[in-house]
């Protein structure tokens, strides 16, 4: 036990000092594979911009939009996130957005932040209208086989790929990342369904931030122990329970968040039914 609290101080002092792995290998992308999930991406970006359209001409609500944008700037975090997890694109994928820290950033990542978009907001207007978490919890699942599809199509095609001492993964795809891509958007609802209420008129551009730091903050929460070890020697047992660990842990953190956000009263001046900013003009 000690020398595992041992490895884990050393770990975390060899990341704090930019000890990330690099990734083993060079990435040749698949063109035509490259194409086809720029189709996806394009599609995605544009479902969700309808959504978000058609959500604040219903609503009548600035939140739509908010959450919309939010969404979207986590796009700069992501070759940060990629060093932590111990994942990396093809760097001759045929449109890249940026490259930061000697990571490319290809076309196909746009389609992330639409998800972060799509996703939530489906989930947090299924919460304000008292949906049971089992119907909840299925559309997690839903997201996350569309994703496993998807990641699972992008891995054998060589348009990114996993490395790190991971070897808790299902054809390339750990298991953690399985979950956590699946229940990070009750998350993300949870977040939205708390902070609607309580941010009024000019006040709901303070929501902007939010979507970028869950996404690095509930990554880093859930899915920690399994992070420690990616970037390790330890033996494969040790690790494997790590990334177990953080499997369930990206399941039970995001469904218990939500549950307690649709159980957490508005605020004293606000009426018993009011849920959510769709009142809100502004």
């Amino acid at each position: 036990m000690f020398e595992l609290c041992a490895n884990a101080a050393r770990a975390c002092a060899s990341v704090a000092a930019g000890g990330f792995l690099d990734p083993s290998n060079t990435l040749s992308a698949n063109a035509a594979a490259f194409w086809v999930f720029g189709i996806a991406t394009t599609l995605i970006v544009a479902a969700s911009i309808v959504v978000a359209v058609v959500e604040t001409y219903r609503l009548r609500s600035p939140l739509p939009p908010v959450v919309f944008v939010s969404a979207t700037l986590w796009l700069p975090n992501e070759p940060l996130v990629d060093a932590i997890i111990g994942f990396h694109y093809a760097a001759d994928s045929p449109i890249i957005l940026f490259t930061l820290w000697d990571r490319a950033i290809p076309l196909g990542a746009l389609g992330i932040g639409a998800m972060f978009f799509l996703f939530p907001w489906a989930i947090y207007r299924m919460a304000t209208h008292r949906v049971p978490m089992t119907r909840i919890v299925a559309v997690c699942l839903i997201a996350g086989v569309i994703d496993w599809f998807m990641e699972w199509a992008a891995i054998h095609w060589k348009l990114f790929e996993y490395y790190g001492n991971n070897p808790l993964r299902i054809l390339g795809l750990p298991t953690t990342s399985m979950a956590q891509n699946s229940f990070i958007y009750a998350l993300m609802a949870a977040a939205i369904l708390l902070a609607a209420p309580r941010l009024q008129g000019w006040r709901v551009l303070l929501f902007l931030p939010v979507m970028p730091g869950l996404y690095l903050g509930g990554a880093a929460l859930c899915t920690w122990p399994a992070y420690l070890g990616v970037h390790t020697h330890w033996p494969t047992l040790v690790v494997v329970a790590l990334a177990a660990v953080s499997t369930a842990m990206n399941v039970y953190i995001p469904l218990s968040a939500l549950t307690i956000a649709k159980r957490t009263p508005p605020p004293h001046d606000e009426p018993a039914a009011a849920r959510s900013l769709d009142t809100v003009a502004g």
